[in-house]
């Protein structure tokens, strides 16, 4: 992925609104700064064009990404847990399914 390009000027709207420039903008139009490219993230300046976020933002996804791995490992674990406990008690589930039904309809 590549950076973006937007003002780092602290006092300028562009940078409040985190606004991003296309490669052929040069200077901000609206206070005139030099563009840098960003991280897209947390704004803070990057050495090269090539990467879209900084190391720390990088980073920061590469975790978030993990742990909802782990969390997806988890609730399968779960379902499969429950499905397995429901399949040995089929019958039991059935019954109590249709005396659900009929307090429903009453």
């Amino acid at each position: 992925m590549k950076a973006i390009k937007g003002c780092v000027n602290r006092e300028c709207e562009s940078f409040t609104k985190k606004k991003a420039y296309k490669d052929k903008f040069k200077f901000c139009p609206i206070c005139g700064e030099e563009l840098e490219y960003v991280c897209s993230d947390c704004w803070k300046v990057l050495e090269h064009n090539t990467e879209k976020y900084c190391i720390s933002c990088k980073m920061n996804r590469e975790q978030k990404k993990a742990q909802q791995a782990n969390k997806v490992k988890a609730a399968g674990a779960t379902i499969a847990g429950v499905a397995t406990v429901a399949w040995k008690n089929k019958d039991k589930i059935v019954e109590v399914g249709k005396n659900a039904v009929k307090i429903i309809k009453k």
